[in-house]
């Protein structure tokens, strides 16, 4: 496996950054992957979603534990933002993937 230490220390930076402001992942990363590597945008979101998968559950259970989860506030964001992701996967889907990235 070749490691791409260019993208990892990408990915330490913005990884620092992330934990600096519990935001930010996705919005810095991609575009980082786009523009500097050259990586194909389905697979630099794809990569970024994954790996954000893998990260997220970590965060939300330290943050659960600690109790400092308004379980109303999460309802109403899911509220909103569970139909806007899947809306944003027809339209990337119906308008070809590289039409909106």
């Amino acid at each position: 496996m070749h490691i791409d230490w260019s993208i990892a220390l990408a990915s330490v930076i913005v990884g620092f950054t992330v934990g600096l402001t519990g935001m930010g992942g996705g919005a810095l990363m991609t575009p980082i992957l786009l523009i500097f590597f050259g990586v194909n945008p389905t697979a630099a979101v794809s990569s970024d979603l994954v790996a954000a998968m893998v990260m997220k559950p970590v965060g939300g259970g330290v943050h659960i534990r600690r109790k400092t989860v308004r379980w109303e506030l999460v309802r109403w964001l899911c509220l909103g933002s569970i139909p806007a992701a899947f809306a944003g996967v027809l339209l990337l889907h119906a308008s070809g993937d590289s039409a909106v990235v």
